[in-house]
């Protein structure tokens, strides 16, 4: 049976997800980018992801991500290999989180590792789900016969991805409020020792 328009397009997407690479901290240039130069290689690797001509990162968005504390700024106008790993991270994380949520789970991960560890986890852990996803696809292909069906499918595809939400937003909202209770643990220690050392200069 001839394939039909729809399994041909979503056939060649699967295609893409499943041999999707995300450039490695070593492969990202380690020569620093001004804005345009950061905007056309970042897209390079995302553009698969949009239905769209126009690109899918772009100035105003790199501009807020700074914004929010989630990006370093820049080396005066100019991206190094860590402002790229970043704005690939964002770019995965803002399709789920909110902006403080991307900010917490970056820092706590970071916080936990070091940037590089935290960025080559995120692009093993994406490129495993991606697989994972079109594994699903595969495993299910059998009882997809009619649009109804797809349908259902993209739906249960989704109730996933509610699920898995809920429970990251949970974990990353704990993590941030043990973090505040660290800190401020650490704040109450370091006044009673400096009133500590005050009292005995006396």
């Amino acid at each position: 049976m001839e394939e039909n328009i729809f399994d041909k397009k979503l056939s060649e997407f699967e295609k893409k997800l499943q041999t999707f690479h995300m450039p490695r901290y070593r492969e990202l240039p380690d020569i620093d980018l001004y804005m345009d130069q950061v905007i056309s290689y970042v897209n390079k690797y995302l553009n698969i992801f949009s239905e769209a001509e126009e690109n899918v990162i772009t100035p105003s968005m790199i501009n807020n991500y700074v914004k929010h504390g989630i990006l370093p700024p820049p080396n005066g106008k100019k991206y190094s290999r860590v402002h790229l790993a970043y704005i690939c991270a964002v770019f995965f994380l803002k399709q789920v989180l909110k902006m403080d949520e991307i900010k917490n789970i970056i820092t706590h991960q970071v916080k936990c590792s070091n940037e590089f560890k935290a960025y080559t986890y995120l692009c093993q852990e994406l490129e495993d789900a991606f697989k994972h996803c079109c594994l699903l696809t595969k495993n299910t292909e059998e009882t997809i016969k009619s649009p109804a069906d797809q349908t259902k499918f993209a739906l249960k595809s989704c109730t996933l991805s509610i699920a898995n939400l809920i429970y990251a937003q949970k974990v990353i909202a704990l993590q941030a409020e043990a973090d505040r209770e660290e800190l401020e643990n650490e704040n109450k220690e370091r006044e009673k020792k400096d009133k500590k050392d005050k009292n005995k200069k006396q």
